[in-house]
C-alpha cells in the first residue's frame, strides 16, 4: 500500500513537471532555461556582416539571446506566408522593401512610431516610403540600393567620350544613346550598352519620364500612357539600333559577364555587384556613371527592412535589437562591407567604402535623388505580379513581336484583370 502511495505521488509530480516545463518551453518566442529573452529572427539572406553584428548584440545584451533562421529568397515569400496563416510570425524579419507592405496592410506588423520618433528625419525620405501604414511607421529601412551604370574607363577614354561629372549634368535620352554608338564604334564593339534580363532595368526609364505601372492611387494599371509608351518605345530603340543586346535582355546571354570581359562600354545593372566587378575585373578600370534623364532622374530602389510583428512576446527587446542594427555606426559598416546604400543620412556621411568609394558616391547621389512617386509604384506586394507581366510583354516588345502600345494595352489589362482583380 505505502508503495502504491509512492507511486502514485511520483506519477503526479512527474506530470506536473511536464506541464510546467510544456508551459515554459510551448512558445517558439519565449525565454529559455536560463531566463533569457530568446528572440527569433529570420532572414532572408546569408550576409556574414549581418549575423556577426547580431552575436555582437547578444555579448552587449547579455540577457537575450537571438535564434536566428535563414530562409533563401526563393522560398521566403512562400515560407513567411505558411508562417502567417499557422500563427507563427517571428518576433523580427528582415524582408525585401516590396513584401513590407504586404505584412503591413495584413496590419500585422509592430507600430515602432514612438520608438523612431527623434530619428526618424535622418532616413532617406524614400526609403521611409516602403515601412509606412497609414501615419504608423511599422519597420525600419536597413539599406538601399538601385539600378546604375558602369562603364569601362579605357573604352570611354579612346573613344574621346566624357561622362557627366554630376546628377545634374547627366546625359539626357538622346545624349546617352549617343554616347553608347560613339563609345561602340570607336572601338570596334557590337554593343555600346546593354541590361541584363530583369526588367526592373527597365523601370528606371520609366520614371524617368514620369511613366508608372500603377495609377496615382494604385487602384488600377498606368501603364498605358503616353509618358509609359515613350519610355518603352526610348528603351526599344536602344536594341533597334543594335546599342544593346537582346539576347542579354532575354536571358540568353549574361551581359555583367561580357562587361568583365571588355566587351561591353556600359551595362546597367543592379548597383550591388559593384564589389563583384571590384574582385573580378582585370586588364581595364571601370567607373560607375549616372542613369540618362527625361523629365526627372530616377532610378529603381531595392533594399531591405527589419520589422517586428505585434504577436511577439518581447516588443521592447526586438525594438532593441532593430535600433542597434539600424544605428549609424553599424548601418555604416553592413553597408561598407556589403556595398550597398545606408538608408540614415548620418551613415552615408560617415561610412568608408574604401576601394569602391568613389562609384559609391555616385550611387548614392542617384538614390538620393529618387522621386517619391517612383519608390511608392513598386514598394508594394503586388509588384511580384506585375513584374512578371512586365518581364514577358518587354521580351515581346525587344524581340518586335509587339508594339510599345500593343504591349502597354496588354499590360495594363493584365494588371488590372489578374493582378488588382478588378
Amino acid at each position: 500500500m505505502l508503495r502504491k502511495s509512492k507511486m502514485s505521488l511520483l506519477f503526479a509530480f512527474v506530470l506536473i513537471l511536464s506541464l510546467f516545463v510544456s508551459a515554459c518551453g510551448g512558445s517558439e518566442n519565449g525565454g529559455g532555461e536560463d531566463g533569457k529573452v530568446e528572440l527569433r529572427f529570420i532572414l532572408n539572406n546569408d550576409s556574414p556582416t549581418l549575423v556577426e553584428q547580431i552575436k555582437e548584440f547578444e555579448k552587449e545584451n547579455p540577457d537575450i539571446k537571438v535564434n536566428v533562421e535563414k530562409i533563401p529568397l526563393d522560398q521566403f515569400f512562400e515560407k513567411i506566408e505558411t508562417m502567417i496563416a499557422g500563427g507563427r510570425t517571428p518576433d523580427l524579419l528582415y524582408t525585401p522593401v516590396l513584401a513590407t507592405q504586404r505584412y503591413a496592410n495584413m496590419d500585422l506588423l509592430l507600430d515602432v512610431s514612438g520608438d523612431l520618433k527623434e530619428e526618424k528625419d535622418d532616413f532617406l525620405p524614400s526609403t521611409l516610403v516602403s515601412v509606412k501604414n497609414g501615419d504608423k511607421v511599422v519597420g525600419v529601412p536597413h539599406f538601399t540600393d538601385s539600378i546604375a551604370v558602369f562603364y569601362n574607363k579605357d573604352l570611354f577614354e579612346k573613344a574621346g567620350v566624357k561622362v557627366p561629372e554630376s546628377i545634374e549634368t547627366t546625359w539626357n535620352w538622346e545624349e546617352f544613346a549617343a554616347a553608347a554608338e560613339k563609345v561602340k564604334s570607336a572601338n570596334n564593339l557590337k554593343y555600346g550598352v546593354s541590361t541584363g534580363s530583369d526588367v526592373s532595368q527597365f523601370l528606371p526609364f520609366l520614371y524617368q519620364n514620369k511613366g508608372t505601372v500603377l495609377s496615382e492611387d494604385q487602384k488600377s494599371a498606368g501603364i498605358n500612357s503616353d509618358s509609359s509608351i515613350e519610355s518603352i518605345e526610348f528603351f526599344k530603340s536602344l536594341f533597334d539600333k543594335g546599342l544593346a543586346s537582346k539576347e542579354s535582355f532575354i536571358g540568353s546571354e549574361k551581359s555583367d559577364e561580357l562587361f568583365k570581359q571588355g566587351q561591353l562600354p556600359m551595362v546597367i545593372t543592379f548597383s550591388g555587384l559593384i564589389n563583384s566587378f571590384e574582385k573580378d575585373i582585370q586588364g581595364f578600370e571601370y567607373g560607375v556613371t549616372y542613369l540618362p534623364k527625361k523629365e526627372v532622374t530616377a532610378t529603381k530602389l531595392g533594399g531591405a527592412n527589419i520589422v517586428s510583428f505585434n504577436e511577439t512576446k518581447h516588443p521592447k527587446e526586438a525594438v532593441k535589437l532593430m535600433k542597434y542594427l539600424t544605428s549609424e555606426e553599424k548601418m555604416a559598416e553592413f553597408a561598407a562591407k556589403e556595398g550597398v546604400v545606408p538608408t540614415r543620412t548620418s551613415a552615408q556621411e560617415s561610412v568608408d567604402y574604401g576601394a569602391i568609394d568613389e562609384g559609391m558616391q555616385i550611387i548614392i547621389n542617384e538614390i538620393n535623388s529618387v522621386p517619391e512617386f517612383a519608390v511608392k509604384d513598386f514598394s508594394i506586394p503586388e509588384y511580384l505580379g506585375y513584374k512578371s507581366i512586365l518581364t514577358s510583354e518587354m521580351q515581346s516588345v525587344i524581340l518586335g513581336e509587339k508594339s510599345p502600345q500593343e504591349a502597354a494595352e496588354s499590360m495594363e489589362k493584365q494588371i488590372n484583370n489578374s493582378v488588382l482583380k478588378k
